[in-house]
């Protein structure tokens, strides 16, 4: 089943922006004739593939935060076929709460599940896809940067409307590094690398979710990042996954330096994952395990802000190399504020290093968690119990304030 938003994923309405983000139906109704249809992606337009998908037997449905005389409008404009159009007034919450989609499922009368979809362009449809247990979809001619998506990323990153249509593969489309590390099906296109920011350039394999996001429960690609942090025995699946990426890029590095480890650590948790990578990308890539030094280590890091990060990461690393304008991909685990990797990037170019670009194993998420705890109201973290690696709910409270704990 294929849920659709309206505005900015199947017809580019940003002409009434303005008017319909402060309710101005009258002038709204007065200009409908300024919304337009999206260009074609690969062998159909956005506002095509409802038909397209209803012509090959799937079910079709809308899901709309404007009010239904515009909807139907629109719908009516376009000639966009559908079995269930849910607006604004047909609910009493509205996106990111997953009542809309739900009362589609309900006058569907289909049962929600992660092989329906539901294609949006915002952050706050991915959220509500999520709540109402629906694989999420965002698409990349919407307004939303790529760098907020990517931190509320959906489980399917598309840039052609035509993605959708190859319904084999919509399976597999799937990031790279979720794909390798959970065994999945995977078929290569542009969303298979996660595009998180441009100033320089950062890429992401997949999501990582902390242990107070539900979804980390079922993350491989988390645990992966987890376990590489203590011990290499993810090591070599993670550096296929490095691997297969830097061969997606249409940009080739001459050289490969990860983050550098902090002096008081022995072991460098990227040299297996390089020694992994470099049996997947072009041999001509060099892999310099030690292009970067750590001269000083910041205490307390992961709990400041960005601006702390930014005045403490100063002055941290150093390079013994004059890399006379190479190209350089930059390896990190997890890509959080970009603090850490731009420090990085600036020591790289002020000594010589042509185009830094980073690569992160994974991309941190914003939590999507609704679940408090009923005893005190605080959040409730997902935990494991060490000794049967059962996971559970726990108080995030736990143990001082709050011992409340429930089956996952």
């Amino acid at each position: 089943m294929f849920l659709f938003d309206l505005d900015m994923t199947l017809v580019d309405s940003s002409a009434l922006a303005q008017m319909r983000r402060f309710q101005m139906w009258e002038n709204v109704r007065q200009n409908m004739h300024l919304i337009r249809p999206f260009p074609a992606q690969g062998r159909a337009a956005p506002h095509e593939l409802p038909g397209l998908l209803k012509a090959d037997g799937q079910t079709v449905g809308i899901v709309t935060s404007s009010p239904e005389w515009y909807a139907t409008a629109v719908l009516q404009q376009f000639r966009i076929p559908y079995d269930v159009l849910v607006s604004y007034g047909d609910t009493e919450n509205h996106k990111p709460d997953p009542e809309p989609i739900q009362e589609a499922l309900r006058r569907l009368g289909v049962a929600a599940s992660r092989e329906s979809l539901y294609i949006g362009d915002d952050v706050g449809d991915v959220e509500a896809a999520y709540h109402a247990g629906l694989s999420s979809v965002a698409v990349r001619w919407g307004p939303t940067s790529i760098f907020e998506l990517s931190s509320s990323a959906p489980d399917i990153f598309m840039s052609k409307a035509s993605t959708l249509l190859r319904r084999d593969r919509i399976g597999g489309r799937c990031y790279i590094g979720e794909a390798l590390t959970s065994k999945w099906p995977f078929h290569s296109h542009w969303g298979s690398i996660l595009h998180c920011d441009d100033e320089p350039v950062v890429y992401a394999l997949g999501r990582y979710f902390t242990a107070s996001d539900p979804r980390h429960a079922t993350s491989s690609l988390s645990a992966a990042v987890l376990s590489l942090k203590n011990d290499d025995s993810q090591a070599k699946i993670l550096g296929e996954c490095v691997g297969q990426a830097v061969d997606l890029l249409d940009w080739t590095p001459d050289c490969i330096v990860p983050v550098p480890m902090k002096p008081s650590h022995e072991r460098n948790r990227f040299k297996e994952v390089l020694e992994s990578a470099a049996d997947h990308f072009d041999e001509d890539i060099e892999v310099e395990l030690n292009g970067l030094k750590t001269v000083k280590e910041v205490e307390g890091y992961k709990q400041m802000n960005a601006l702390e990060r930014a005045e403490a990461i100063k002055g941290a690393f150093d390079t013994d190399y004059t890399w006379g304008g190479a190209k350089i991909l930059l390896l990190d685990d997890v890509y959080t504020t970009g603090e850490t990797t731009r420090e990085c990037a600036r020591i790289l170019n002020a000594n010589g290093a042509g185009e830094v670009r980073v690569m992160a194993i994974a991309k941190d998420q914003r939590v999507f968690a609704r679940k408090t705890c009923p005893a005190c109201g605080r959040s409730m973290k997902i935990r494991e119990n060490h000794t049967t690696h059962v996971k559970f709910w726990g108080c995030s409270g736990y143990p001082n304030q709050c011992q409340n704990t429930e089956d996952f």
